[in-house]
């Protein structure tokens, strides 16, 4: 029955990530080795649990009704473990985090620092991506991210809000006619990047405009790139203030119409509720949300 348990567990992580890669990156374990492991435990109770193509894997009615079962002894796994460091008070075990590139040198990575201080037996992987994915199929424990959450199942806290400023290069600016409002920017350039929205509103008092970036012949896909882009003069686009703002300071970058502001988005901890480290993702995210 003990050799039944670590292949009861792989099988799990693939039905619940998606894919035997994805459960490999979660489990730290090569494909090849999760593969093996569900194939040895399909011998032993000799049926199939995945149909297997491609392009796609799912759960055969055998692996459905055996899935339930796996997710109840892993649950149970982390409740007994979860009471005894309640008694010990020394959380232990890993978790992977991802947050945006632009978040490096935050009060928010300097959170997750403290919090690796503080609990030592505990595993960090820190990775640094702007586009949002999948966290279940990546393997993702918990996203720090910036904007308006679409619904879905996953968890989520607000953690606090982010300016913008709306910026481009003084040699980008020179070749604006003179821009006093929102409306003189109707024929700039934008330098666009994935996952923003092609609109900018822009607010002044009880006034609104909204600009519509589509417009341009540049395409990144990170703030770092988009960044880079601005300083080399081609076109405008709103950056967060802690992006801009040391651009600013060497003139670099300066920022257009400051009279008019763009509101604040929000910045969110988001967590799958299905992680079997639940318990130590919500000690990090409280321990994030108290540092900020």
């Amino acid at each position: 029955m003990i050799d039944d348990l670590r292949p009861l567990a792989i099988f799990a992580a693939v039905a619940e990530s998606g894919s035997f890669s994805a459960a490999g990156r979660q489990l730290r374990l090569a494909t090849s080795g999760i593969s093996q492991h569900v194939t040895k435990l399909e011998d032993r109770l000799g049926v199939t649990l995945f149909y297997r193509s491609t392009r796609s894997l799912s759960l055969t009615s055998e692996g459905q009704r055996l899935l339930e079962h796996a997710q109840r002894m892993m649950a149970a796994a982390e409740d007994g473990l979860n009471s005894v460091v309640d008694v010990s008070k020394e959380p232990a075990g890993s978790l992977i985090i991802t947050l945006p590139a632009f978040m490096a040198e935050s009060i928010y990575e300097r959170a997750i620092w403290d919090f690796a201080s503080t609990y030592r037996a505990v595993e960090l992987t820190v990775r640094y991506l702007d586009s949002n994915f999948d966290l279940v199929a990546e393997g993702i424990d918990l996203a720090l991210r910036m904007g308006e959450l679409p619904d879905s199942s996953l968890r989520s806290r607000r953690l606090g809000s982010a300016s913008r400023k709306l910026v481009c290069a003084p040699s980008y600016l020179k070749a604006l006619p003179r821009v006093t409002s929102p409306g003189d920017l109707r024929t700039a350039d934008f330098v666009a990047m994935q996952g923003l929205t092609d609109q900018v509103v822009l607010i002044k008092g009880d006034e609104e405009k909204t600009l519509h970036t589509n417009r341009g012949r540049v395409v990144v896909d990170n703030f770092a790139a988009l960044r880079s882009a601005l300083c080399a003069g081609l076109g405008i686009q709103r950056l967060p203030a802690s992006v801009a703002d040391p651009e600013l300071e060497v003139g670099n970058l300066v920022e257009l119409i400051p009279d008019w502001s763009i509101p604040d988005l929000g910045t969110y901890a988001v967590w799958p509720d299905t992680s079997r480290r639940l318990s130590l993702t919500r000690l990090l995210v409280d321990h994030i949300d108290a540092a900020t």
